[in-house]
């Protein structure tokens, strides 16, 4: 008896002994988790090292609500987004507290987490500056997740988690505004699209491109169209099947901004094997779009990029295709 007991004891002094380092594990556990509680959305800002966005709050007011009850959605501009700004539109904004104020409510969205497992291609969402922003996926495969854009703007880091939200740092400064205007609304009002607005007005796919959409279109310039023969160009406008045809070739459905533009062929609003045209893409953030209709590879280059619009985005080229 005297032996089992003896055991006994001595088998107890490790259980104890370890029974304390749990003990201690727990505590320990508990404290750390303590000190790494998030915090809200202005101090999970400073924490990520996103000063100048803190700055340009603190400056506006608009530091108090972001430390309020929530939920709130903030696309973040990293220190460097804010560095690329023009100088004069700095200091307008620093002049300018409502404008200033409008700018960062842009990047924000109430009464929601939205967290990137939430996000999907082409979604849009409301601000609380009252302008819709559209969220995009692109590259998004069971190999690769893919990279988010906001109105083309790059999420560089999700998903930093507040008490109150959610922050998603993204490389540059939403602005300008998303206009209320329609594709063929700016097509309308840019003088260098007079000749593809004759020719969209002539297809009668002017409704189509104000229609909800949404449409990516390499638009060609009056440039573009001065490229191609006189008597092509008006036997071109005279037949209204062939010209809806080339018209729509140009017509991408989905939204791709610049940043989601890659080596790839893409499936027109034309809806023909024929129809689907390349982007390529190569140094110096050139890109080209290619047409292989009827058997001929028509190239044009873009000009300028992401010409926002209410339903799409617009891209300007320097050829017909």
């Amino acid at each position: 008896t005297t032996e089992i007991y003896t055991l006994s004891l001595h088998d107890a002094l490790p259980i104890s002994n370890c029974c304390q380092q749990t003990i201690m594990k727990l505590f320990l556990l508990t404290w750390c988790l303590g000190l790494a509680r998030a915090g809200n959305i202005v101090e999970e800002l400073t924490k990520a090292g996103a000063t100048t966005l803190v700055e340009f709050v603190e400056a506006a007011g608009l530091a108090e609500a972001l430390q309020g009850e929530g939920p709130f959605s903030v696309a973040a501009p990293d220190n460097a987004a804010f560095a690329k700004l023009p100088a004069d539109l700095v200091a307008t904004l620093k002049a300018d507290t409502e404008l200033l104020k409008k700018v960062l409510l842009s990047h924000v969205v109430s009464g929601m987490t939205a967290t990137s497992d939430m996000m999907m291609n082409d979604m849009t969402v409301d601000t609380m500056a009252g302008i819709q922003h559209r969220i995009n996926v692109y590259l998004k495969s069971d190999y690769y997740d893919g990279f988010i854009t906001i109105n083309g703007k790059r999420v560089k880091k999700a998903d930093i988690m507040a008490d109150n939200g959610v922050i998603h740092m993204v490389t540059d400064v939403i602005y300008p505004f998303t206009p209320d205007s329609t594709i063929t609304d700016l097509v309308a009002s840019d003088a260098r699209f007079s000749t593809l607005l004759a020719a969209v007005s002539a297809a009668g796919l002017a409704d189509t491109l104000a229609s909800p959409g949404p449409f990516t279109v390499f638009a060609p310039t009056n440039a573009a169209f001065d490229k191609v023969p006189a008597a092509t160009l008006a036997g071109l406008l005279a037949d209204k099947v062939a010209l809806t045809k080339v018209l729509l070739r140009h017509v991408v459905p989905g939204t791709i901004y610049q940043k989601g533009i890659y080596w790839t062929t893409h499936e027109t609003a034309g809806g023909d094997m024929d129809d689907k045209i390349a982007t390529q893409v190569f140094k110096n953030q050139v890109v080209k779009v290619v047409s292989y209709a009827g058997g001929n590879r028509v190239g044009a280059r873009v000009e300028e990029y992401d010409i926002l619009a209410s339903n799409g985005v617009i891209h300007a080229i320097d050829t017909v295709i």
